[in-house]
């Protein structure tokens, strides 16, 4: 609904489908003022006969009338995909319209406005926003099936850029409805947009969701965006690299799944100030049921069918699909983004169909009320008693446009109360094909009054108005509009980081070979051929400058760059790293080896692509010459193979020769047990020796080690050793008489297991004790642990049929259940298939269910108990104290830190980056990083610095930093980014320290 013709009276416009049977075409009728309306289509041009879902009326090119998006399905089935390319094609019923309006005649102007109109179109929601604060509506559009969601960028011009691919890094597969508004008050509109992944643990083993991996990466090489099959939350990080940036945080927020579900709608629906997420869930028979799809399949039924359809052979198959009532979801927003469901205490958990639905106050109390639309019942409407039972306040507010947009659609609105502030646009079309209550409404919690309030009008007018009293509805006119407003506010003051990469002439570009660990171990929750490239800075031929070497994959020579005088970079021919190529290079540290003043090179092997005795798992020493010319050290190191994972120099036994700690990941084949690692002695000559049976026999088992530090934890003058990897505390093995022992337990970090990618020791709080920077899987992840309910992984050839399974376990709704399904376990475990003839036998079967008791007690049992990224403090007595950072350092795995005071304060902060793309399409990529700053504050707390302040935008997977020393004295980060080009960062206001902790 919507005053298309700008005379103050709602007009219909209803979207029809003409398919099969159904002979709808569009309709728009007019508000004649008198209780009856008129069919006007034709008069206003808005004639469409195809499969419409909704149209959504907003002024796109700012002349004051109000434009329409025509939101299109299609017919073809997903075995019909066609290309990306396809949706530049323009469908005559399928593809999505945008019509201008012409003085109150609409116009089709979609191919010059950069719409695409393709086959694939399958549109189910459409929202407008202005994501990037540029004063012009954007739009994002969900899609179901294979095509991708389109994010069209304004281009204030009367054109869009679509800008999905860019903006984020992957979407909901099957999208359904959409909603946009910042529901964490920083001022940038979010996006929320439904799926239909179950949370129940019995329909999701009996739902076809989730594809393929290796279908999953078809899709990416024929042009489709990464999608998964859940529910995704976009969160706006503001405009990077040119253009608006999200990080998807479903996970985090703990609202991924809500089955087959609607319609998302954020409002305040209990007035705290913070809006919370309404869904709608249901679908009346599930097709997606396997069991289902099973017997639709079988011989019989398809002959039946061949001979032809009829209502007598149709009929018994669709009373035979399963159907589940749903509850809708109602998720309070904690103010941290994370939401919990209140739906049940709220009175909205009923189960039944749900679709559409719209906020509005019915009763003018300041609360907003639901109402439902639900399938073969009646629409429910829900009064809401937040006044009564919370005594928050409120404010609404009626916008009085003026000229053609009556009601001021696409205006904003923003408060600012007790330090709290809030975004809300004038943009009724949300959810799922519905229109909400056109009032602004904004939930005040215990203020009494708002201290400022602004309205920027669509022709970018606008009018503040301070102390402004609480409860009360508002009314402001654009008429009382003053000056033009600024088109988006920015970041106050300039970036600390900018991207030089471009300026500096480095063309350095890491190429991952394709490997596919999932096919030698299907049951591995993530890839592990994918942990370089390797980075290392020094001085390699004595001139001054840093150089750097920088690892390459499996077939990909490591290469070393020189400085030039000049501040640039030339490549050094080196045979001794050409020759070694077939190794991947997965870490790697300058160091003098032999004593001659040099700084030689160790570069570590691994890759979990080889395996037993092959040559190519043997780690590497390069000798120096002094020049800068490396040559292979035959025989300096003892006979070991391994996928390593880290090299780590430290003189611990205080000879004044560097010793070697090297870490080994993975047992390739055999995920899940445990690598050797290896410390190994410095002789002083280059030649080294493996001591860890005499010296650190633990050290040797513990565990997948994936980073480790050398340190002086317990102040005794003797280096220490930190160790973490996968399914493992962050260890610590003290020297103790020699010997280093394993003291994790006494040092307060027993609890700590987790999925651990990154270690770096360096005084966090100036007290001249080292601390701990770790790198975690964060908590942005399908996978979740704590220690009440951990992650745990049983690894067991648990059918002796001479293959090692790993079942990974973790817990939903209080109870712990396997990530793996029927199938995927009945293709590892075969005997399996008959006691689980059906995935509704399996359902929700826990691993006690699947296993004999006798099995489960030879398997192997790790656990994690901690996915978040952290600091550890030292006290000074051998104990650290553990603490989480902030929640911007949890969107993604950390792989890598630098720890220097980049803002100029006199403190330590802290810059991480990482994110992990091979994943199962089950759980989904790790992509919401683009880097984190953590300001230090100089005793051990860091709180996040805002990208658009810090200018970070650190895309891909990062596996590396380094610090590097430019000629004329300038710092520089180099990030190391797997299958991808070497990034570099200027920090713009580094204070240098006397010995930077990071080389």
């Amino acid at each position: 609904m919507a005053d298309v013709n700008g005379d103050g009276r709602l007009d219909i416009y209803v979207s029809a489908v003409d398919y099969l049977n159904m002979h709808g075409r569009n309709v728009l009728y007019v508000n004649n003022g008198d209780g009856t309306f008129t069919d006007r289509t034709q008069q206003y041009g808005l004639e469409h006969v195809g499969y419409s879902t909704q149209a959504a009326f907003f002024d796109y090119d700012g002349d004051g009338d109000l434009d329409m998006y025509l939101l299109n399905n299609s017919t073809h089935t997903e075995r019909a995909a066609n290309p990306g390319a396809s949706r530049t094609v323009r469908n005559a019923k399928a593809g999505d319209r945008l019509f201008r309006n012409d003085g109150g005649h609409f116009v089709d102007v979609s191919q010059r406005a950069g719409i695409y109109g393709g086959v694939e179109g399958y549109g189910l929601g459409v929202v407008a926003s202005d994501v990037n604060l540029d004063g012009c509506f954007d739009l994002y559009i969900a899609n179901d099936f294979q095509e991708n969601d389109f994010l069209y960028l304004n281009n204030c011009d009367g054109t869009f850029t679509e800008s999905i691919a860019r903006a984020t890094g992957h979407t909901s597969r099957f999208s359904m409805g959409v909603d946009a508004a910042d529901f964490n008050n920083d001022g940038r509109p979010d996006i929320s947009v439904l799926d239909m992944l179950p949370d129940r643990e019995d329909i999701l083993n009996t739902s076809a969701n989730a594809e393929d991996f290796t279908i999953f990466n078809l899709r990416l090489k024929v042009g489709y965006h990464a999608q998964y099959a859940r529910n995704t939350l976009q969160l706006n990080r503001g405009l990077l690299g040119g253009t608006v940036r999200f990080s998807e945080i479903g996970y985090l927020a703990g609202v991924f799944a809500t089955d087959w579900s609607w319609a998302p709608l954020f409002a305040d629906l209990d007035d705290d100030g913070y809006k919370d997420l309404f869904v709608t869930s249901g679908v009346y028979r599930r097709p997606n049921d396997l069991d289902y799809i099973s017997y639709v399949s079988n011989e019989a039924v398809q002959a039946s069918l061949a001979a032809g359809i009829t209502a007598e052979n149709l009929k018994p198959l669709l009373e035979r699909m399963p159907q589940v009532p749903l509850p809708n979801r109602a998720y309070r927003n904690n103010g941290d983004s994370t939401f919990t469901n209140m739906a049940d205490r709220w009175g909205l958990g009923q189960p039944g169909f749900s679709n559409g639905a719209a906020y509005v106050d019915l009763d003018n109390d300041g609360a907003l009320d639901l109402v439902v639309n639900n399938l073969n019942a009646p629409a429910a409407i829900y009064r809401s008693h937040a006044r009564a039972i919370t005594a928050n306040h409120y404010l609404q507010v009626i916008l009085r446009g003026t000229g053609a947009n009556t009601a001021g659609i696409g205006a904003k609105v923003m408060i600012v109360h007790q330090g709290i502030r809030q975004l809300v646009e004038q943009m009724p079309t949300r959810g799922f094909q519905s229109s909400v209550d056109p009032r602004l409404h904004f939930g005040l919690g215990r203020s009494p009054r708002i201290d400022s309030l602004i309205v920027i009008w669509p022709d970018r007018r606008s009018q503040v108005l301070t102390n402004v009293a609480a409860d009360q509805m508002l009314t402001l006119s654009q008429q009382e509009a003053a000056g033009r407003s600024a088109d988006r506010q920015g970041a106050a003051s300039p970036p600390l980081f900018a991207d030089v990469t471009a300026r500096i002439g480095i063309d350095v570009r890491h190429e991952e070979n394709t490997f596919f660990d999932y096919g030698r171990e299907p049951l591995m929750p993530h890839l592990l051929s994918t942990e370089g490239p390797a980075l290392a800075t020094g001085d390699v031929n004595g001139d001054g400058l840093d150089d750097f070497y920088i690892g390459g994959a499996k077939w990909q020579a490591g290469r070393l760059l020189i400085q030039r005088h000049d501040g640039g970079f030339r490549t050094s021919s080196q045979p001794a790293f050409r020759a070694d190529s077939l190794a991947e290079d997965v870490s790697a540290v300058f160091f003098d080896a032999n004593g001659d003043h040099r700084p030689d090179l160790f570069v570590v092997s691994g890759g979990n692509e080889f395996w037993d005795d092959a040559e190519a798992l043997r780690d590497r020493l390069y000798l120096n010459d002094g020049q800068g010319n490396f040559h292979r050290a035959e025989h300096a190191l003892p006979d070991y193979f391994e996928n390593g994972s880290c090299v780590v120099p430290g003189d611990f036994n205080g000879d004044g020769h560097p010793d070697l700690f090297v870490g080994s990941r993975v047992v390739a084949r055999r995920y899940g047990l445990t690598p050797r690692s290896h410390l190994l002695q410095n002789d002083g000559t280059g030649r080294f020796t493996d001591v860890t049976p005499q010296l650190a026999p633990a050290l040797s088992e513990a565990g997948m080690v994936a980073s480790a530090a050398w340190l002086d934890d317990d102040g005794d003058g003797r280096l220490d050793l930190i160790v973490v990897g996968e399914w493992m505390p962050v260890r610590v093995f003290r020297q103790e008489q020699g010997r280093f022992v394993d003291r994790t337990a006494a040092a307060g970090l027993s609890g700590t297991n987790g999925w651990w990618n990154h270690v770096r020791a360096i005084d966090l709080n100036a007290d001249g004790r080292q601390d701990l920077v770790l790198g975690n899987l964060g908590l942005n992840s399908f996978i979740r642990a704590s220690p009440g309910e951990p992650a745990r992984l049983y690894v067991h050839d648990f059918f002796a049929n001479g293959t090692l399974e790993q079942i990974l376990t973790f817990y939903t709704h209080g109870v712990s259940y396997p990530l793996a399904g029927r199938d995927e376990l009945v293709r590892m475990m075969p005997p399996l298939a008959k006691r689980y003839p059906s995935y509704a036998s399996f359902g929700a079967s826990r691993i006690e269910d699947i296993l004999p008791a006798s099995e489960l007690r030879h398997a192997s049992v790790l656990d994690a108990r901690e996915f978040a990224s952290a600091v550890a403090l030292n006290r000074g007595d051998g104990r650290f104290d553990f603490r989480p950072l902030p929640v911007e350092a949890q969107l993604a795995p950390v792989y890598a830190s630098l720890a220097e005071d980049f803002d100029g304060d006199g403190h330590t902060d802290l810059l991480m980056a990482g994110n992990h793309y091979g994943v199962t399409p089950v759980q989904g990529r790790y992509d919401a990083s683009y880097g984190v700053l953590l300001r230090g504050d100089g005793t051990g707390h860091f709180e996040a610095v805002d990208l658009e302040s810090s200018g970070l935008l650190i895309e891909g997977q990062a596996r590396h930093m380094a610090l590097l020393r430019r000629a004329g004295g300038e710092r520089v980060v180099l990030v190391a980014r797997n299958d991808d080009q070497l990034q570099v960062l200027r920090p713009l206001r580094y204070r240098s320290s006397p010995e930077s902790p990071n080389r």
